[in-house]
């Protein structure tokens, strides 16, 4: 059973560290399989505009993809289809790494050596 860190200070205040917490459970007792932390290292994350899609010749699952993130325009190879023109995207900027993510090879696809890569599911805000 899951039990998030909030539900149990609301039966039990308890303001430490959420592992000290689980060790003391566990000492009752209580199984305690894990501890997961929602949003941990994603401090690299940025919300971008979408300003352009175009397809990419000869890839039909791929598209290039130009948003705003508040400086310079950035280039995207994205697999993802579910955002438009406009709409507010999460953006790992180039360098930025993500939890259990693997290093992309953007060069394979005809983009640039600045281009970010986001080939998996994205979630976008719609106005």
């Amino acid at each position: 059973m899951r039990a998030p860190l909030s539900w149990l200070r609301d039966f039990a205040p308890f303001e430490g560290d959420p592992k000290e917490l689980a060790a003391a459970l566990d000492d009752l007792g209580l199984v305690v399989e894990g501890v997961e932390v929602i949003g941990e290292r994603l401090d690299d994350i940025v919300v971008a505009r979408v300003t352009e899609i175009s397809a990419i010749e000869g890839k039909d699952r791929i598209r290039r993809v130009l948003v705003d993130a508040g400086a310079d325009p950035v280039e995207i190879v994205c697999g993802a289809t579910n955002f438009a023109v406009d709409d507010l995207v999460p953006l790992a900027p180039v360098g930025a790494v993500l939890p259990g993510a693997l290093p992309s090879r953007c060069a394979r696809w005809g983009a640039s050596p600045r281009t970010a890569c986001c080939v998996r599911g994205a979630s976008s805000y719609r106005r």
